[in-house]
């Protein structure tokens, strides 16, 4: 269905002006697998928390307000950006795609918010009261409906000066729809002065849509000039400081004015939207946080216009430059309260743009406009002891054990997550029975994944890690398990699961690439050997695997240890004789040359350089099933350009490919410490000087 773009819409686009929103803009990233979420990055979760963006806060907010929870349902499909969040994390887009529908393409065309909006429907409305008015002959009509095509030119790129109006208009009310088509083209054009007289001039026309129309477009007329002096000419704004105050209160009145006439009129709606652009203009922070507080009252949290009202929230108050802070509806403001309890790192010597770290001070003297509301604000001072004061106890006694419900609204959820996250930090030994339980209710979507998260990390850091693998297990969200495969199984689990064929194929690929590869960049090649029997037939060998992200790519390349690339140029046996030669001779040049080969043409060295462990705090930071460290292949380089007994082609072979490791960026891609330009150099003048007539120092031309 095509939108229909008209006056009622008009309130949404003046606020679609561009703006700095510091909550939002959801960009490519890798989410921290952790339950604390104590800044903004650009990832949420359904707990209401610091770090989630403050539209998500908001939107739970107002669907806890109903106690909406949509138990079991579909998840929807992640956008490129949000590629590797499982449904542990979601991203804007995703919660609206959950809860309401999303509109269709040609529905949410527009044209960015300009005034210029309601050029095209505001026709038919002028051609509908220019033909129900009979005081005008046909002759004016016809000259007037086609004028009506006059207005506006300025829209479409043409002169903003007046056209050419039609003559010969005598009739009372055939002048007054020219007055109108004439202020219309001037207010289009930027000529607010003279729209101002104009429509001024038609608030007592006879005609009733003249008049109520007039009415309505002189605030609104008001509104545009008084921002005009704010936005430069990429449309960036500079804050109320450069309105024009003055045209902000003629428009406030105006309206007013309006609405008192019109309560009911057409433009009503628009024209309340129009009362909080007002205050938005004018800085005053009170007043339009009143007026968002009554439309949190009034709306449907479940109706498609409430992620639109919370993207107007967020933008035009939350974030709006100089009307920070000054909240008084319990919604808004714990969502500004959270937000501010963020922790921003400032690297020294950097300024910091946050706001205020929020007191206990303010937290406490914020409890009268928390009034009728003793969950919320119980829920934002447990989130100030967690997050702020690291009071855990006091958080474990502001928020009741209830982890037994079956089921949760959004703040209910969030309270009980708190809960958990507390009873972990203080080292409580019910901490996993509560996550056991709080799994029961947790049942709207992105609940359960969060919770089966926190107890995932409870068993990983209690020595308990293969119940997570456990035949029923009630550990089943598929990057949990896996990020535990890749980084904290040993080789014990890793094997169990390979060899099950009750799991899923993604993971039993996942554990069979995290064995095969730390056995082999560990120097178990006996065992690696033996446990090259678990590769499945066929299975895939390209990925892109340049990361330890192995739960985001749709195809493990475990293949590549059957049906990898080994040589290319140097002449090597298949990968299986490599490492059985290194299993009887670890320091046989060949072999390990070989090795460095298989690392080099398998893309393994990408994933060598990128396999740092994860923080503490995260998943698979606590365990670590292959603590032994990694041989990167700069270090068989080194050992063979270090090793007397090595053949004249071997040795220069080893040169050839340390210097080949910075070329051609100068960056290390061979993994361990750089090595500095002058021993590149010297590498490169050991080649030239002691193998002049290997192949290898006849194909290299450069250093890096």
């Amino acid at each position: 269905m095509k939108r229909m773009v008209g006056a009622a819409a008009l309130a949404v686009a003046l606020f679609a002006a561009p703006e700095a929103v510091r909550a939002s803009g959801d960009f490519g990233c890798y989410p921290q697998w952790r339950l604390a979420n104590p800044d903004y990055a650009c990832s949420n979760r359904a707990v209401l928390s610091p770090g989630n963006d403050t539209r998500v806060n908001l939107l739970y907010l107002l669907r806890d307000r109903a106690g909406l929870a949509t138990g079991p349902g579909r998840y929807p499909a992640a956008g490129y950006d949000a590629a590797g969040f499982g449904h542990v994390f979601l991203d804007w887009d995703q919660l609206k795609s959950a809860y309401y529908r999303q509109p269709d393409e040609a529905e949410d065309a527009g044209s960015g918010g300009s005034r210029c909006d309601s050029r095209g429907g505001g026709g038919d409305a002028f051609g509908a009261a220019l033909a129900a008015n009979r005081a005008v002959p046909e002759s004016e009509r016809a000259r007037l409906t086609a004028a009506r095509a006059l207005t506006g030119q300025a829209c479409a790129g043409g002169d903003s000066a007046a056209p050419a109006w039609p003559e010969g208009i005598a009739s009372t009310a055939g002048r007054d729809f020219l007055t109108y088509l004439k202020a219309a083209d001037a207010f289009y054009a930027g000529r607010f002065d003279e729209a101002r007289a104009s429509f001024g001039a038609l608030r007592k026309a006879q005609d009733p849509w003249l008049a109520e129309t007039s009415a309505y477009m002189v605030a609104r007329n008001e509104l545009v000039a008084a921002q005009a002096p704010a936005f430069d000419e990429w449309g960036d704004y500079a804050g109320a400081g450069k309105v024009d105050k003055a045209a902000v209160k003629r428009g406030q009145d105006a309206l007013a004015a309006y609405l008192k006439a019109w309560p009911s009129g057409r433009y009503a709606d628009s024209a309340r939207g129009l009362v909080r652009r007002a205050y938005w203009l004018a800085g005053d922070a009170a007043g339009l946080s009143r007026a968002y507080a009554a439309m949190l009252d009034a709306l449907d949290p479940a109706g498609a216009a409430a992620p639109d009202l919370v993207q107007e929230i967020d933008n035009k108050l939350l974030f709006a430059r100089g009307l920070e802070g000054g909240f008084d509806a319990p919604l808004l403001l714990a969502t500004w309260d959270l937000m501010r309890m963020r922790i921003e790192e400032v690297p020294e010597g950097e300024q910091s743009y946050g706001d205020p770290p929020l007191s206990a001070q303010e937290l406490a003297a914020q409890q009268p406009m928390f009034a009728g509301r003793p969950d919320l604000y119980g829920f934002v001072q447990a989130s100030h002891a967690y997050y702020v004061a690291r009071d855990y106890r006091r958080v474990i006694a502001l928020i009741p054990d209830d982890a037994r419900q079956p089921g949760y609204a959004p703040l209910a959820f969030s309270r009980q997550v708190l809960r958990g996250m507390a009873l972990e930090a203080v080292n409580d030994r019910n901490a996993a029975g509560f996550w056991q339980d709080l799994l029961g209710g947790a049942k709207d979507l992105y609940q359960r994944p969060i919770v089966e998260m926190a107890l995932a990390l409870n068993w990983e850091r209690h020595g308990k890690l293969a119940d997570v693998f456990a035949r029923g297990s009630p550990i089943g969200e598929a990057p949990v398990r896996e990020i535990l495969l890749q980084q904290s199984a040993g080789p014990e689990l890793l094997r169990a699961v390979a060899a099950r064929a009750d799991l899923p194929v993604h993971e039993r690929d996942v554990a069979t690439y995290a064995l095969l590869y730390k056995q082999l960049s560990r120097g178990r090649y006996a065992e690696f050997n033996r446990d090259l029997a678990l590769v499945r037939k066929n299975a895939g060998k390209d990925g892109g695997t340049y990361d330890w992200s192995l739960q985001d790519l749709e195809t493990v390349p475990v293949g590549l240890f059957t049906r990898g690339g080994w040589s290319d140029g140097y002449a090597c046996p298949a990968l299986a004789r490599t490492t059985a030669t290194l299993a009887a001779e670890p320091g046989n040049v060949k072999a390990n040359l070989c090795l460095g080969e298989f690392y080099r043409l398998n893309g393994f060295d990408d994933l060598a350089s990128n396999g740092d462990r994860p923080a503490a705090d995260e998943l698979g930071g606590a365990v670590n099933g292959f603590p032994q460290p990694q041989r990167m292949r700069a270090a068989i380089y080194d050992a063979v350009i270090a090793d007397p007994a090595a053949t004249p082609d071997d040795k220069a072979y080893a040169l050839y490919r340390a210097v080949w490791c910075y070329g051609p960026s100068g960056n290390n891609s061979c993994g361990g410490a750089d090595a500095p330009e002058a021993r590149r150099k010297a590498w490169f003048q050991q080649l030239k000087r002691d193998y002049p007539g290997s192949r290898w120092a006849r194909e290299l031309k450069y250093y890096w």
